[in-house]
């Protein structure tokens, strides 16, 4: 679930097309903002199989969001911090991303109805997903702020 605003910053002018230009986002800004949707849509499936019921929305609205920008974000990492940091901790990052690529897959298929779960078990994966990704994502904001010079200032 993107949430996206189209209207600009009071103050603003919009950018080509009515879309507001803004400061890119730093890598870690980025992991917050990452957590805060995932986190955000996950508590809405949970919400919803706390009560043992289907969470048909819900699901799609996760499993699309870190289809699109999880393993955007995945990928991203892996051509611009990869080349950056020794091969074994490279190997301990790919490890993760394979993981998150697994889980995202399960949500994939669990929404399209190729992957039967109930809704218990859906909240355990969901509960399992988002806390891989934190993890993750704290590892890897430990080894940019612990070696920022060493990756360069894009990063």
């Amino acid at each position: 679930m993107t949430e996206v605003s189209l209207r600009p910053p009071h103050g603003q002018s919009p950018g080509p097309a009515g879309l507001t230009a803004r400061p890119l986002l730093t890598l870690a800004e980025e992991h917050v903002l990452l957590l805060w949707q995932v986190t955000a849509s996950a508590e809405k499936l949970l919400t919803v199989t706390e009560h043992d019921r289907w969470p048909g929305a819900e699901l799609a609205a996760l499993a699309g969001y870190a289809r699109a920008e999880v393993l955007r974000q995945v990928s991203d990492e892996e051509a611009l911090v990869f080349p950056a940091v020794p091969a074994q901790t490279a190997a301990g990052l790919a490890r993760d991303h394979v993981r998150l690529r697994a889980a995202t897959e399960l949500l994939a298929r669990a929404s399209a109805g190729e992957q039967p779960i109930a809704p218990a078990r859906l909240a355990a994966t969901v509960r399992d997903f988002v806390t891989q990704l934190e993890r993750h994502l704290r590892n890897e904001d430990g080894l940019l702020a612990s070696g920022r010079a060493a990756l360069g200032a894009g990063i």
